[in-house]
Parts: C-alpha cells; structure tokens; sequence
C-alpha cells in the first residue's frame, strides 16, 4: 500500500465517523491535518515519479558512456598498466634525450628546456640532480665513449 493509498483510506475512516468540523475542534484539526497529509503523499508521489524517470536517464547514459569506452579503448578495458602501452615513436630524437634517474633509476625522457635548465626533478622519487655532460660532444658523434648519455 503507498503512502497515498494510506491517507486515503485514513481519510475515509474519518469521513466515516461522521465528525462535523464546524462542531467540534478536534475534528476540523484533524480535516486540516488529514489535508496536509494528502498535499505530502501527492508531492512524493511526483518525487517518486522523477526519480524513477532520472534513473532511467542515468541508466542509458552509463549504457551510452560504455560504448563510447569501448570505441575509445577498442578492447574495453577501462585501465592499461603502464607497461602495455606502447613506446612514444613519435618524438623527435634531436629534441628529448633519455636519461636514468641516479637515485631509483627510472628512465626519464628530457626534453631541450629542461636540458638548458641543468637540472631535472625525477617525477618518480622526486630527487632533484644536475644534468652534465662529461666530454665534448658534437654532430660528428661522442668523445667520452658513451657515457654522457648523449646516444
């Protein structure tokens, strides 16, 4: 039975009782209360309604996001480990160098701004070291025998 179906049939045994509100004031007190009761019972009746309905619309909207997922990640994983993605071909090797954190190890990719800065804050530990490079090394190939990190 809903909350609606409830007052009304309170109501009912009220009229059945066959109390005159003009008589008595407990009657009218319980007409007016009767009233409000039925004033609330309709209002979540429509409340009821617009939830029903926005859980409708949040349902198709998590179906729609799920394709759109699927489209986007193409195997519908929703999270990839960092080793499964794939290597960045992409950069130009004259502009990034990459280099291996002197704290953790963690090869970091540089680019030319951070390399005229000198240092390089290691986003994985967060220690912070100088850049330099030992030797002389220029276009026609390195003189410190690979160890600045150059190739």
């Amino acid at each position: 039975m809903t909350i609606k179906e409830k007052v009304s049939y309170i109501q009912g045994l009220f009229d059945g009782m066959g109390l005159d509100k003009s008589d008595s004031k407990e009657a009218r007190v319980l007409s007016e209360m009767l009233d409000v009761m039925q004033e609330v019972a309709d209002q979540l009746e429509t409340v009821d309604a617009t939830l029903d309905e926005l859980g409708e619309e949040i349902d198709a909207l998590s179906d729609d996001l799920s394709d759109v997922e699927d489209v986007v990640f193409e195997d519908g994983e929703d999270e990839e480990d960092d080793e499964d993605l794939e290597p960045l071909t992409d950069l130009d090797d004259e502009d990034f160098v990459e280099m291996e954190c002197p704290s953790c190890g963690e090869t970091l990719v540089i680019d030319d701004t951070v390399l005229e800065a000198g240092t390089v804050d290691c986003p994985a530990c967060g220690q912070k070291f100088a850049i330099s490079f030992d030797g002389d090394c220029g276009e026609d190939g390195c003189s410190c025998g690979g160890d600045c990190g150059c190739d």
